[in-house]
């Protein structure tokens, strides 16, 4: 279906205005290379082939966004990690680097804008967002990726010593996030100028199954607040979406003050609560059950469960349905593309 207002559905849903439709995001990575026939580890370092499978679904499942980059860990490489990259799944990280402030001190944060020294970043996340840009038929949002400064600390530090360490050593944690934060924000800044039209930030170590909201607002909010308005005062048009799993129902009224446009919410917090508290100070975005729904359900199911997340959290705007986390790769193309027609199909029933 050939769809010219894919941004402008967004922005209305961000200024919390209601239109003929809600806009849909498919939350696929790599599940666009297993529709696609392809490997992962063959389009993952591939920038046209990750345009390129990534674009097609996005159109075949009739989302408002597509996410050309299939692989968040690659940038751990640049930073002299130890990555696995199995040939049909997300590389895996082996072991943290940071223990001690003077391991933190130690740590050699590339520059994003020199590809010299991110020659794997610039491959699979810059020049993946240029051709997507390039080869895109139509209007839809481009979503670069990132980890949120917290996790990304937790990846060099490993996420039970940092949680512990906000007992014990707090200070270093601060130091460890302070670290990483400003690579975050050259990371997303460097990803707008290849091509991405919305800031796209995972951050699942602020949820409150991790972190209490009192640890958000000490540790997480700051930093994903500094991001956001460095990526804002040089693309002040780009919309800041965070994608934080788990709970999330007391963090998310702090989420405003970051300049945070939209959280992205998984499928453990109900729905109505969550448009309750979000208000029209944030727009929400979620939240079907990933594993249940989008891999396990039926095309049937999932229209009934995303008219039932509507019926809830959809009805003034403010709101983009997607899956509550990311799709799975080995969901059916049917049971996205249902998804993808929920959003139009619930306005129009008779």
């Amino acid at each position: 279906m050939k769809d010219a207002g894919h941004r402008a559905c967004v922005e209305a849903a961000l200024n919390h205005e209601r239109t003929e439709r809600t806009p849909v995001n498919n939350f696929a990575l790599v599940t666009a290379a297993r529709s696609a026939g392809v490997t992962v580890e063959s389009s993952r370092w591939n920038p046209q082939l990750s345009a390129k499978v990534s674009v097609d679904y996005a159109i075949k499942t009739e989302s408002d966004f597509v996410k050309p980059i299939l692989d968040s860990q690659v940038p751990f490489v640049d930073l002299g990690m130890d990555v696995t990259f199995p040939e049909d799944d997300y590389g895996h990280i082996n072991k943290s680097i940071c223990d001690t402030q003077e391991d933190i001190d130690a740590l050699a944060i590339f520059d994003p804008y020199e590809a010299s020294e991110c020659p794997n970043f610039t491959k699979v996340f810059v020049d993946s967002l240029e051709e997507t840009a390039r080869i895109l038929p139509e209007d839809l949002h481009i979503c670069g990726l990132s980890w949120g400064p917290i996790t990304t600390a937790g990846y060099v530090m490993g996420v039970e010593n940092m949680i512990m360490n906000t007992f014990m050593e707090p200070d270093l944690v601060k130091s460890m996030i302070a670290k990483v934060t400003p690579l975050v924000s050259s990371i997303q800044r460097r990803m707008v100028d290849a091509g991405a039209t919305v800031m796209w930030m995972a951050d699942p170590t602020s949820s409150e199954d991790l972190i209490s909201p009192d640890m958000f607002a000490e540790y997480s909010a700051g930093a994903i607040k500094q991001v956001i308005g460095d990526m804002k005062a040089e693309n002040s048009d780009i919309p800041a979406f965070i994608h934080i799993c788990g709970n999330t129902l007391n963090t998310m009224t702090q989420l405003p003050a970051t300049g945070a446009d939209c959280l992205s919410f998984d499928h453990a917090v109900d729905p109505a609560a969550a448009k309750k508290k979000a208000g029209r100070d944030l727009a929400l975005m979620g939240n079907i059950d990933p594993v249940h729904e989008m891999m396990s359900g039926t095309p049937e199911s999932i229209r009934e469960e995303c008219y039932r997340i509507l019926d809830q959290a959809g009805q003034d705007g403010g709101f983009i349905l997607a899956p509550g986390c990311e799709t799975p790769i080995s969901s059916p193309d049917e049971n996205v593309l249902a998804l993808g027609r929920a959003g139009r199909e619930y306005w129009t029933r008779k």
